[in-house]
């Protein structure tokens, strides 16, 4: 493994603190996006949320609802998809954001939960996303 990589086992990173590393997927809950690994956006700019309910993960991107299947797996990892969404317009930017962010989703092959954060990671352990607990659960 190349160096500063950290090793990842299930979807905890190996030296991580306890109450990170024993997380489960935090069902019933819904999140707000902090930030994101594509530098290209500000992710600032809008208010992106990502709920879990009964094997079934949604939210808001920057113009449309998103919603469709997750499944926490055996081996500690997270399956996203398939995802649907509303079809509605918006401008140039909000529309190049939420690609950014669907696309994003579609990376996630595990997550760590803790105590006022969520992360979303990609196959290789590296953190694609960070939520907050949603200020305005819906």
């Amino acid at each position: 493994m190349p160096e500063g990589v950290p090793e990842v086992r299930g979807h905890a990173h190996v030296g991580e603190d306890s109450a990170m590393a024993a997380s489960t997927l935090p069902w019933g809950t819904q999140w707000d996006l902090v930030s994101a690994v594509d530098d290209g956006v500000d992710w600032s700019a809008f208010h992106v949320t990502l709920g879990f309910q009964e094997e079934r993960a949604g939210g808001r991107a920057p113009v449309n609802r998103y919603f469709g299947m997750c499944r926490e797996l055996p081996d500690g990892g997270l399956e996203i998809g398939p995802l649907g969404m509303t079809l509605m317009a918006g401008p140039p930017a909000a529309m190049a954001a939420e690609t950014a962010y669907m696309a994003l989703l579609e990376r996630v092959r595990g997550f760590r939960a803790g105590a006022g954060e969520l992360l979303l990671l990609d196959s290789e352990g590296h953190v694609v996303a960070t939520f907050q607990p949603s200020a305005d659960p819906e």
